[in-house]
């Protein structure tokens, strides 16, 4: 009886340790097929797909590559345009054109059906790819928070702009994106010695935890931080127009208030003086008083605005124009919509992914997966189009860069 009960425990726990395995070995066939089908192979991982995909996908990084190439130039060649807001616009064009060429690999990929480089060299690669893909969205979380501070506290905003303060800004994104995925990719798998296959497959694919973290670390942190940001500028900026409007009408009805109150002074005084006679009746000495006192006044009137109008004109020394606030607002808008628009798909299917795999493998079309996939990357093409949309000098400084004509100087 005590053998039969012994065979029962040990047949159970075999059982149980190869229902895990089992798992285990699902999670990494799904992992490796999801690695092959956004690479253009069928779930063999034998035939390719078709020679037009692999050219749209070459010239879609080539296109990433040129336009942020052409971004940095026109930064270059206008001085203008290197203002304390475009410092931050330059350290993400850097990271972008830096992941359109860290896409080359994918194209050697897609073409030999493997990963080119050694396993080691996939533990490096990946990781400090991964920290300039997670450093570019990090980036639109440092000019959201930047643009918030020159709307919530814009003196002290204004007074602190600096080009020493925009480097330890913009190296933020690059030393906790790097920082990070380093540690989580190129680190981890070295320490546990993980075999990525021929694949390239992450080690952080296998599990639905891990896979959770990369995804939240990558797309939805930084969209929650974002959003709320955005939210409290937006609220602000319309609180602030709404109050411009409010004093422009009550300056209005001031100006009809004291021009009412002049009409009928002198209404009163006309009056008062058909009473006592004709107005050459009122003695000269009254005549110099009155002209005395109205040259005092306005004196006085003329003072007070000259005093006014420096007090308005050192404030408005002291914080952004309403031209580079406008530019530089609409500029983070285009931004953000590119990046919500190009990330949104494919985290919802890696979010989707973590939890059931089955619902995406094979429950997804391949091609709709393909391009999920890189459409992640429309960001960094996206972004570019962004300042050239918002930004006339930058528009006009990249026709004068084709038109061969230089641009102008700075005054």
């Amino acid at each position: 009886m005590a053998d039969i009960s012994n065979s029962t425990q040990s047949y159970s726990t075999d059982m149980f340790w190869t229902d895990i395995q089992n798992a285990r070995t699902d999670i990494q066939n799904a992992s490796e097929y999801m690695t092959v089908t956004t690479h253009s192979l069928d779930p063999s991982g034998t035939t390719p797909r078709s020679l037009k995909s692999l050219i749209f996908i070459a010239v879609f990084f080539t296109l990433i590559v040129l336009a942020n190439i052409i971004s940095l130039g026109a930064f270059l060649v206008e001085k203008r345009l290197r203002t304390y807001n475009n410092y931050l616009i330059i350290n993400l064009t850097i990271l972008d054109l830096l992941i359109g060429i860290g896409l080359g690999i994918d194209i050697e990929h897609w073409y030999i059906y493997r990963y080119p480089f050694s396993q080691n060299a996939c533990k490096v690669i990946t990781g400090i790819f991964s920290g300039l893909v997670n450093a570019s969205n990090i980036n639109v979380v440092v000019i959201c928070a930047d643009r918030h501070q020159a709307v919530y506290d814009p003196i002290n905003h204004f007074i602190s702009r600096s080009k020493r303060k925009a480097i330890i800004i913009n190296s933020l994104p690059w030393v906790i994106g790097l920082s990070f995925w380093i540690g989580y990719v190129t680190v981890w798998e070295f320490v546990v010695d993980h075999d990525n296959g021929s694949q390239c497959t992450q080690r952080f694919l296998l599990s639905p935890l891990t896979n959770m973290i990369q995804n939240s670390v990558l797309f939805y942190l930084p969209l929650a931080i974002i959003a709320v940001l955005y939210v409290r500028i937006f609220i602000k900026i319309r609180k602030t127009v709404g109050r411009r409007n409010n004093n422009k009408s009550t300056g209005l009805t001031d100006l009809n208030l004291s021009t009412a109150k002049d009409n009928e002074m002198t209404s009163v005084s006309v009056s008062s003086t058909s009473h006592t006679g004709s107005f050459s009746d009122i003695p000269e000495t009254g005549s110099r008083d009155d002209t005395m006192i109205s040259s005092s006044s306005s004196r006085n009137e003329t003072k007070v605005g000259n005093i006014g109008q420096e007090i308005s004109t050192a404030t408005s020394h002291r914080v952004e124009s309403m031209a580079e606030m406008t530019k530089a607002t609409r500029t983070l808008l285009l931004i953000v919509i590119a990046f919500v628009l190009t990330w949104i798909p494919i985290s919802v299917i890696a979010l989707i992914y973590s939890i059931e795999p089955r619902l995406i493998i094979p429950g997804l079309p391949i091609d709709a997966l393909i391009f999920f996939s890189y459409l992640q990357f429309g960001n960094s093409l996206l972004n570019p189009i962004s300042y050239a949309m918002s930004q006339p000098l930058f528009r006009a400084t990249i026709i004068k860069m084709f038109s061969c004509k230089r641009p102008s100087r700075a005054n």
